[in-house]
């Protein structure tokens, strides 16, 4: 995607912090040369002073929009900058652009919060195609068929379309013979003066073979001067009586905002009737309405749920009918109302499924259905919008407990899940499957064609895996690319491997990019019994995890159900003990890093070292499989003594190159606090490395027994005096005393995450963690909060005076190139508002 006519990099000036991380991760991904970011007008000012190459840039607009405005205005005038494509981000809740209060600048294109990658990817490729098209000196227009928003390429001198593509075809309801050398002054009206910035905003109305519709304009120069690219967008702006749209957007769902306007309505187009009804979901029959045009005599509202056109409308159609054809219907109901023509049509929510209805009347013919019938689909687009989002909003679980891109329950959800089946099955003494899917190779996906494909087969897999199994079984989006199943009721072994059977077939069919391109991706799949190969959650997890890694080394895309039979375990565990034995050598170890952040300003403060191991043939394999065979056979100690002195290694290079006083955070496993000669390894590694010891935190789990470890106590005395810092890990998990937690010369606790995750969800849990807080504080020691992954964990944890926090709410574990890339970007953020 890159613009091959500059060097370019991207800006993105954003004040929203999951927007500016979307757009941050999307682009990561793609073929820029820099990704630079900025909260608001003023550091992009700074940033550009620097005038660094750009090939794309992003605006965010939040009222009152003058800084957006203004810093929009010096790009189209800049010389260096103006021809650079521009997409505004809306708030969501912002007024349209062009309207009284929206934003008025010269931007190519607007997008919405919260921005969708895959959306803002597509538009990249629209903005820059003709850029690279006219670069490479392409002397044919293919280029304009990928593009994916309607577009013509005019002659203005000659006022003829030379060009279009097919989105432009099907838009304007004509063929290609007929929109060559048509004249593009009677198709789109006179094209917008494309002004010193290199682009032309305007609207116009296109006909569309009898179907009005309203249409934004971009104009772009390309080839000579009389030479342009027009992209037909959907338009924000409208006039009577389409105006009373914008008030709509303005007004919200209340009975005080909507009611005004669909009187309105109901007055210009002379309505008779006017329902509009949404689908509550779950075991309730009758529908909400959200609005109600005539009342019965009592005050009450008609049954139109009850017949058969709010029946075939729920199912996806429209219908605009007459007299005659409401009594081919049938429909009593409205030949009681005396209505000579109806107007009908679905609300759609989320996959173009129908939830609800808008259903309109008259008891004289309406002599503008077509235009009112585009009036209808706009305000029932509007209200199946708001519909949703106060849906959304009445479930404040829901963002907490679902990925936010497959829609599918979160790691967190499909833990709660998992108990809850459990403790089903256990009344019931009935068994029930657990099933580990992971994708093969995606990495290599992710890393060769970039993370919007990614995301593009990770929604594919959802959904072919919720389709390949029934409505009562759970599917989950795990982590990464690990999806998780719960199958209940099973009667039969058999049912499940069937399944698993054929969700294999199902996802290895090719899968269809959005670009046309075919993709080929296989999964491989470990399955465990409840109650036989597990009677807690953790163990029927790991028995699929283990069983999952066993169809991986047969060769993958297939699946395996977890065996106990200690032969063949035997055998896979002394197979991965051997090359566990050689994976440093081999240079097979990684070591990866996820962010500590102050809970007050959120700037990295410091980071934990995690250990991966990617196999040349089984690819990355999970710590929780291959640690505890490291514990096991005593490889945890030369494999922990790599991961310290790499991690003190890359905090001491990182401290140098950047000036921050970063901290790296390392486990000690129980068998290294045996280690005689500990504290000699550890000096040696701050010493090779020339890292300060008051940047090291050892961290040691709460259940190490100080019984199992007699020394334990002079120990981290020792380490102590070292210089080196002592952290609590997974705190609240053990069963410590707190007369023992006093004595452990600890500076800082950490909050397991198994509690952090249940804030929220469970008030005992919330209780713990506010203790936990309030002890540390009493005894003077820093809290750190793990697996923050949501706004309300983190203002749960903040109100409650948690000192630092983190999770993937701001950053997952990364590799050491991908950490200092951060660590760059953040630097150079610091030193713009230091220079502020």
């Amino acid at each position: 995607m890159k613009n091959e006519n500059s060097d370019g990099g991207v800006l993105i000036v954003a004040n929203n912090r999951d927007d500016r991380r979307v757009l941050f991760d999307a682009f990561d991904g793609a073929d820029f040369d820099a990704i630079y970011t900025a909260r608001d007008a003023a550091q992009a000012h700074a940033l550009l002073a620097q005038e660094p190459e750009l090939a794309l840039i992003f605006v965010e607009f939040v009222e009152p929009n003058a800084e957006a405005e203004g810093l929009c205005r010096l790009l189209a005038g800049h010389p260096r900058w103006r021809l650079v494509p521009r997409i505004g981000v809306l708030a969501a809740n912002a007024s349209a652009p062009g309207t009284p209060g929206g934003p008025n600048a010269p931007v190519a294109v607007w997008v919405k919060s919260p921005v969708n990658a895959p959306e803002v990817l597509r538009h990249a490729r629209d903005l820059l195609a003709p850029v690279r098209s006219s670069s490479a000196g392409e002397g044919g227009g293919d280029w304009i068929e990928q593009l994916e928003t309607p577009a013509l390429i005019v002659d203005l001198a000659s006022d003829r379309v030379r060009q279009a593509n097919g989105r432009a075809l099907k838009l304007l309801r004509c063929d290609r013979e007929t929109l060559a050398g048509a004249s593009a002054n009677a198709l789109v009206g006179e094209l917008p003066p494309v002004r010193a910035e290199g682009l032309g905003l305007g609207e116009a109305r296109i006909d569309a073979q009898g179907d009005p519709r309203l249409v934004g304009l971009a104009a772009l120069g390309y080839g000579d001067a009389h030479g342009r690219l027009v992209l037909l967008t959907a338009s924000a702006l409208a006039d009577s009586p389409l105006e009373v749209l914008a008030g709509l957007a303005r007004s919200g769902l209340d009975s005080q905002g909507v009611q005004p306007v669909l009187k309105r309505l109901i007055a210009d187009y002379g309505l008779d009737f006017f329902y509009v009804c949404v689908e509550r979901g779950g075991s309730e029959s009758e529908p909400q309405v959200l609005a109600a045009f005539p009342r019965t005599g009592q005050g009450g509202v008609h049954p139109v749920w009850q017949t058969e056109l709010y029946r075939r409308v729920l199912a996806g159609a429209e219908f605009s009918a007459g007299e005659d054809a409401i009594t081919r219907l049938g429909e009593h109901f409205f030949k009681q109302l005396r209505l000579a023509s109806v107007l009908a049509l679905p609300l759609f929510g989320e996959g173009q499924r129908a939830i609800g209805a808008l259903i309109a009347g008259g008891r004289k013919a309406q002599p503008r259905a077509g235009e009112l019938l585009s009036v209808l689909r706009m305000v029932g687009s509007h209200l199946a919008l708001q519909s949703l989002v106060a849906r959304y909003r009445s479930d404040s679980r829901f963002q907490g407990l679902h990925d936010s891109l497959t829609r599918l329950p979160n790691r967190l959800l499909f833990n709660d899940r998992l108990t809850s089946a459990i403790a089903e099955a256990s009344r019931g003494s009935e068994q029930f499957a657990v099933l580990f899917v992971d994708l093969d190779r995606f990495k290599t996906i992710n890393d060769s064609l970039g993370h919007a494909v990614g995301d593009q087969v990770l929604s594919a897999v959802a959904k072919r895996l919720r389709a390949s199994v029934r409505a009562s079984d759970t599917v989950s989006r795990y982590a990464g690319d690990e999806f998780t199943l719960i199958l209940r009721h099973i009667v039969q072994r058999d049912d499940v491997t069937r399944i698993a059977d054929k969700i294999v077939k199902v996802l290895e069919t090719p899968l269809t990019l959005t670009d046309g391109r075919e993709l080929q991706i296989t999964a491989s799949i470990g399955i465990s019994f409840f109650p036989d190969d597990g009677k807690d959650g953790e163990t029927l997890l790991k028995h699929a995890d283990v069983a999952m890694y066993s169809a991986k080394g047969m060769g993958r895309n297939c699946y395996q159900v977890y065996v106990a039979v200690p032969e063949e375990s035997h055998r896979q565990r002394l197979d991965l003990e051997t090359k566990l034995r050689v994976a440093e050598r081999n240079h097979e170890l990684r070591a990866y890093y996820q962010p500590q952040v102050d809970a007050k300003t959120e700037d990295i403060i410091g980071m934990e070292s995690l250990i991966r191991w990617e196999h040349p043939e089984l690819g990355l394999i999970s710590p929780g499989f291959f640690i505890p065979i490291a514990e096991d056979t005593g490889l945890i100690v030369p494999i922990g003594e790599w991961i310290l002195r790499t991690a003190c290694t890359d905090a001491r290079r990182w401290i140098d190159k950047f000036g921050l006083p970063l901290r790296v955070s390392v486990n000690l496993s129980a068998l290294q606090l045996r280690q005689p000669n500990l504290v000699e390894v550890i000096e040696s590694a701050l010493e090779e490395s020339g890292l300060a010891a008051q940047y090291l935190d050892l961290e040691v789990t709460e259940s190490i027994n100080i019984k199992d470890i007699p020394n334990l106590m002079e120990l981290l005395g020792a380490l102590n005096e070292l210089g080196c810092h002592i952290a609590i890990d997974d705190f609240g998990t053990g069963q410590s005393s707190l007369d023992y937690i006093k004595r452990f010369p600890a500076d800082r606790i950490k909050i397991d995450q198994t509690f952090v995750r249940n804030i929220g969800v469970d008030p005992a849990d919330e209780a713990i963690v506010r203790a936990t807080i309030n002890m540390a504080r009493n005894m003077d020691r820093i809290v750190v909060a793990e697996g923050v992954e949501t706004e309300d964990h983190l203002r749960f944890l903040r109100d409650h005076g948690c000192q630092e926090l983190q999770g993937y709410l701001f950053c997952r574990p990364l590799p050491a190139a991908s950490f200092e890339n951060l660590l760059n970007e953040r630097a150079r953020l610091l030193a713009e508002i230091a220079a502020e």
